[in-house]
């Protein structure tokens, strides 16, 4: 028999009496809720929640429609699923059940929490994508109870067809991922009603990802339907409704959000002798008007039979409304045509060194100011990293990324540390790329090591004026060499293009709110026309992404001279951990601005 869960129903926030300055974490979800409504209540500036576009497993589209709101909505890509690190207790890769109670974590944890979700909050509306969230799907729900969904479904054996197109189940070590889904499984919390639809008797990879889509995709129907008077609003959307009737769809969304579509914006050009990316599995520049499904023989049958069974025993187990909806969200194999894959040429999944030009970094004076010629790459990240490490500052602190999100290479990271050694490694063939997944505080410590500082929003605007933007609107497929095709030393690369930058500056924020600093620019994988260039866009000081790097300027007060070592830098770190770790009713804001000053920002 099935027993009703309380998966959704949160209560209202309960604000402070007036003359405290913080409402107390107890690890709860509701104390989240109510500490964000408290930091809200107190900014001044009009907010909303954001609204959630959740995947019922990998793609599913969600990338398309990143890019079809990016116009209109500020975009947070998976900040939970891949911004985490796995020893993090809200990280879906963590084999420990989620659970905000009495995980252990530190202030920092705390801090880094509230930072990001705060960030999630704005005027326009932000856009927040979340896909295979599994056993996290509920807390992550539930520390967002007024956001609005948009659930983007796909047939089994459409994510199959992806799957086998770009070899992501090898690439993506899903094998790895279900055995640490079935071991969540059969913890307390859920054994009774997940542990049966998740056998570990070492499936095929066809039934087992069929099992981990219908797993995936019950976990957020019954976090969104489930127990729930009224539940959160709602729109779905099938991948093949978008493929076959695209107006229809933007339509829905145009509707569902209260907003006017954004036109599609020109198209830059890139030069002819710029190397295509390798790895084009995130761009969204094919266009697709025909449902194929591309699999060996006897495989669209594993996968539906695995489907099918899984639902099956579902039924038994949870709710009935629960496994109706899922059984409709994972419709559509019958509009699929079957085809044995075609024969394409072998893909190297990374790319080989290859000989370029060498342009050793210098300044530049543009306006007042001196701008370095070449952003900074993975290569001098990596070295500063190593450094910091030495010095007893570690990137990671139980799961809060401090200077770079260390993503896997398979998942677009290009930084990784290696224990054995002790030192940060390149993605061989990426060493002269540009750095991205850095957080500002990353970018600062750059600045500082370098005697740099980070550009003001104010003298970027000035020097982009009138830039083309290199290598934008995936045009490449990922970034590409920090060295410009036609360009000399004494020419600034890529002013505008191959990565947005962080500047040393941002918008006013109460002193109780969370600090930001804004972004600028373009990257490889955002609109390179000057509309979105210019976009006014911040993020706070332990955000990441795939598209921002690092640009250095200098004045007559940071030069080499004012250049910080990477042991002093690393002091300075560890000190605002210990800080934050010893603040509990500390506000966001005011451990902001303690990093702020020890950097000199």
């Amino acid at each position: 028999m099935h027993t009703p869960t309380n998966t959704g129903r949160f209560p209202e926030p309960v604000f402070p009496r007036p003359g405290l300055t913080a409402v107390p974490l107890d690890g709860t979800i509701e104390s989240i809720v109510a500490r964000m409504a408290h930091l809200d209540g107190r900014s001044g500036r009009p907010t909303e929640a954001p609204v959630l576009a959740l995947g019922i497993f990998e793609r599913v589209g969600s990338n398309w429609l990143s890019d079809s709101l990016r116009g209109a909505m500020p975009q947070h890509n998976e900040p939970f699923r891949q911004q985490l690190g796995r020893e993090h207790p809200l990280s879906p890769g963590n084999r420990v059940p989620p659970s905000l109670q009495g995980t252990g974590l530190s202030g920092l944890g705390w801090h880094h929490l509230l930072c990001a979700l705060s960030d999630l909050h704005g005027q326009p509306r932000h856009l927040v994508k979340e896909t295979n969230l599994f056993f996290a799907t509920d807390t992550v729900l539930g520390m967002l109870p007024k956001s609005p969904a948009v659930v983007l479904t796909r047939a089994p054996i459409g994510i199959a067809s992806s799957f086998a197109r770009g070899r992501l189940w090898d690439r993506w070590r899903y094998g790895d991922r279900y055995a640490q889904v079935a071991a969540t499984a059969r913890a307390p919390r859920w054994r009774t009603a997940f542990a049966p639809l998740l056998p570990q008797d070492d499936p095929d990879p066809s039934t087992a990802l069929g099992r981990l889509i219908v797993v995936n995709a019950l976990l957020l129907a019954r976090a969104l339907y489930d127990g729930t008077e009224s539940p959160r609003p709602r729109l779905v959307i099938p991948y093949e409704q978008h493929v076959g009737d695209p107006a229809r769809t933007q339509m829905d969304l145009a509707r569902f959000l209260d907003i006017e579509m954004p036109e599609p914006g020109d198209v830059p050009q890139i030069a002819a002798d710029t190397p295509a990316a390798v790895d084009t599995t995130f761009a969204t520049i094919g266009h697709k008007d025909a449902l194929v499904a591309e699999l060996l023989p006897g495989t669209a049958e594993l996968v539906s039979t695995a489907v099918d069974r899984t639902i099956a025993q579902a039924r038994r187990l949870l709710a009935p409304e629960v496994a109706e909806t899922v059984t409709q969200w994972l419709a559509g194999d019958d509009q699929y045509e079957v085809h044995e894959p075609a024969v394409r040429p072998s893909r190297r999944t990374r790319l080989e060194p290859v000989l370029q030009r060498t342009i050793k970094p210098t300044y530049r004076p543009v306006g007042e100011v001196q701008w370095r010629n070449l952003l900074v790459s993975n290569t001098e990240m990596a070295e500063l990293l190593t450094m910091l490490h030495a010095g007893g500052a570690v990137n990671s602190r139980l799961g809060t990324n401090l200077l770079v999100c260390p993503m896997p290479d398979e998942r677009g990271g290009r930084l990784h540390y290696d224990p054995a050694d002790r030192r940060w490694r390149v993605s061989r063939g990426y060493e002269s790329h540009p750095a991205y997944w850095i957080t500002w505080i990353g970018a600062a410590l750059m600045a500082a090591w370098c005697g740099a500082r980070l550009p003001t929003r104010a003298e970027a605007l000035h020097a982009m004026k009138g830039a083309r933007a290199y290598n934008s609107d995936y045009l490449v497929g990922d970034s590409c060499p920090v060295v410009e095709s036609g360009l000399g030393d004494r020419e600034i690369h890529h002013m505008v293009g191959n990565v947005q930058i962080w500047c040393g500056d941002g918008p006013d924020q109460p002193g109780s709110q969370p600090v930001q600093r804004y972004l600028l620019g373009a990257a490889w994988n955002t609109p390179g026309t000057r509309e979105a260039v210019t976009a006014i866009r911040s993020r706070y000081l332990l955000g990441s992404s795939r598209g921002v790097g690092v640009r250095l300027v200098r004045d007559p007060h940071t030069t080499d001279a004012a250049r910080l070592g990477a042991w002093e830098l690393a002091h300075q770190l560890n000190q605002w951990v210990d800080a934050a770790d010893s603040s509990a009713r500390t506000t966001p804001g005011g451990l902001d601005r303690l990093l702020l000053s020890s950097l000199g920002s």
